[in-house]
This record gives C-alpha cells, structure tokens and sequence, in this order.
C-alpha cells in the first residue's frame, strides 16, 4: 500500500478531493481529527501537557483546547514544546491508521494533514498532494462555509502558506477552480499514477 500526505490551506477543497479518493476505493486519515481524538482519550500525552502546561484543562479534566491554543499561538517556543509532545502520538496513531487501511486492502491510503510538512509528516508518506484554489474562490468558499466575513476570510488565508510553498515541496498539485468533474478527474489521475508507481 501507498501513502499520499493531501495538504492545502482553507477553502481549497481537500475534503471534496478527499471524497473523490474515497470513492476510488482509498483509505482516508484525518489528521485534525487523530489529533482531536487524542486529545480527548491519549492519557499519557495528556499528562505530558498537564506537566508542561498546567492549567490548560476544564474543571471536569478535561483538555481545553482553546486555553491550550491561546498560550501557544502566543509564543512559538510554546508551541514547538507542544509540538514535541503531541507529534509522536500523533505519528503512532498514523502509523495504526495505515495498518488498518493496509488490512482492509486498499491500494492507496490518504493522509489529510494541512500542517503536512511543518509538522514534518510527510516522512510518514511516499508522496505528498496539494489541492490550490485561486485566493477569490477560496475566500468565497470559507464564507460560505464559516458564515464569516470576506475580511476575517481572508485574513485567514494570508496566515497560510503560499501556493509557491505547497508548488516546491510536493509531488503534485490538484488545482480546483472549477467543478467537480475537474476536480475528480485530476484525483484520478493521481490515484492511478501512485497505484502504478
């Protein structure tokens, strides 16, 4: 079995090219929510935040992760701390992922991770996917989807990572502007390209 690392910023269409995987016969792996679920049963991670974190959890024990992110994205040490603590759990907890999807015989496995490469993920797959949208329909999309404002949309896109980031560092790039059919015909292409590779 192969695995394809998909990322991309807001707005682009990774779950519709996650979809258009899927009914290829993929197994697909969210990242976020590995991350989300660890954070709500992995005890010994937990702990590992509680002791460098401290009080970052609600009175019922559990993770806040809103309090946690607000320390954090404050202070990029913090962060990085975070980081070295969640990223092994959250590269085991891949790694089981993959195994499952390898017993239930798919050909290709996909690993939904929009922090792909800062969080060096991509160690974790043999080849990596962006999907890109032009800024205007990814500001529209978030809109749509968010029910937020055009300016709060776009902040939120100017804090990611360029196109040319995404452009240098991966084996290919779905670029969906336009309808489904496009956007399912470039998923297959890729498909059948690692399949065959």
């Amino acid at each position: 079995m192969k695995i394809l690392g998909l990322t991309g910023g807001s707005g682009t269409g990774k779950s519709a090219a996650c979809t258009a995987f899927e009914q290829l016969g993929c197994g697909v792996i969210d990242a976020d929510a590995t991350y989300r679920a660890l954070c709500d049963t992995c005890e010994p991670m937990l702990e590992e935040i509680r002791i460098v974190f401290g009080d970052v959890f609600s009175t019922d024990g559990k993770l806040d992760r809103k309090k946690l992110g607000a320390v954090v994205f404050a202070d990029a040490e913090k962060l990085q701390q975070l980081n070295a603590i969640t990223h092994p759990y959250i590269r085991q907890a891949a790694r089981e992922a993959f195994a499952a999807c390898e017993a239930r015989g798919c050909l290709l496995c996909i690993y939904d991770a929009p922090v792909l490469f800062e969080g060096k993920m991509e160690t974790l797959c043999d080849k990596t996917c962006a999907v890109l949208a032009a800024r205007d329909t990814r500001i529209a999309r978030i809109m749509a989807r968010d029910a937020i404002t055009e300016q709060y949309a776009a902040l939120r896109i100017d804090a990611q990572q360029s196109d040319a980031f995404y452009r240098e560092r991966c084996d290919y790039v779905v670029q969906n502007d336009e309808d489904l059919a496009k956007l399912y015909e470039q998923v297959r292409r890729v498909y059948e390209d690692m399949v065959r590779g």
